[in-house]
């Protein structure tokens, strides 16, 4: 069987996508790759997958790609404050950070044989992070596709293996610029004609959906294998976005985490959340 490759961080989506990835196609056909970007959080939500890598006998892999140079996010800026402020989330989008994660994926997948990498998106990153929308993945499946060495399902001319969805407009290149464009409708390259995809199995579940289907299979102790916080300490802090998510997944659920929380919310805090 041909290898999947499965971006890891450590967090509960990259757990959840691990989990399923294992029971489809082994964990002998997986290879977990995780990056090392400068985040503030890295050595504890590594820890966390490596621990599941070696509980499972899953390969392992960091690629380290120091973006803290760039800035722009309180993940990779330690002078900048993480929010606490579900509605302020999008402060803690470090730029372009999966474009720059799926391009050295592509790279890794394709020395290494890997026709699928596994990306743990999901429902609540849609409106906060614009780099975790379907359209984002199909367009950059297209890039990575025309950017590939020797393409095997594809073509050389990769306008040859793009299908037009749209009743009126065609698909047409630019002689002087040699560049794709189309007017209205929208495109897309069939999965068999892709050499590497891109897949995103949680992308339209909330985190306490896709534990609801993770706990009928995996008692709730999985998810030690799991680190969450955005300000990596080693006791998760309980306030920041992603530790709330966490909570509520935990609290929607009625089951108890098995990480503890410095300032962990009170079921009163966590109903008002939901509620709004």
């Amino acid at each position: 069987m041909t290898k999947k490759l499965l971006l890891m961080s450590g967090g509960m989506d990259s757990l959840a996508c691990a989990l399923n990835a294992m029971r489809e196609h082994g964990p002998e056909n997986l290879i977990s790759l995780g990056f090392n970007y400068g985040q503030r959080h890295f050595e504890q939500e590594n820890k966390a997958a490596t621990l599941f890598c070696k509980r499972y006998n899953i390969t392992r892999k960091i690629l380290n790609v120091d973006i803290s140079q760039i800035g722009g996010s309180p993940l990779i800026d330690k002078t900048l404050k993480v929010t606490t402020d579900m509605t302020k989330q999008r402060t803690t989008v470090v730029p372009q950070r999966n474009a720059i994660f799926l391009l050295f994926a592509a790279a890794y997948a394709q020395e290494n044989g890997c026709d699928e990498i596994i990306h743990g998106a999901c429902a609540e990153d849609y409106e906060a992070y614009r780099d975790c929308r379907p359209v984002f993945f199909n367009l950059l499946e297209m890039a990575i596709q025309a950017g590939r060495t020797q393409p095997r399902a594809g073509s050389e001319d990769i306008c040859s293996d793009i299908v037009l969805e749209s009743k009126h407009d065609k698909i047409d290149v630019d002689d002087e610029c040699d560049c794709l464009y189309v007017k209205g409708g929208t495109v897309n390259i069939p999965q068999h004609k892709l050499d590497i995809k891109i897949s995103t199995p949680l992308i339209k579940y909330k985190k306490e959906e896709t534990m609801s289907q993770i706990l009928k299979k995996y008692p709730v102790d999985i998810y030690k294998y799991s680190y969450t916080c955005y300000n990596g300490g080693e006791i998760q802090c309980g306030r920041c976005p992603a530790d709330i998510e966490r909570q509520i997944a935990f609290y929607v659920n009625k089951v108890k985490d098995p990480l503890p929380y410095l300032k962990p919310l009170s079921n009163k805090e966590l109903k008002a959340i939901i509620k709004n």
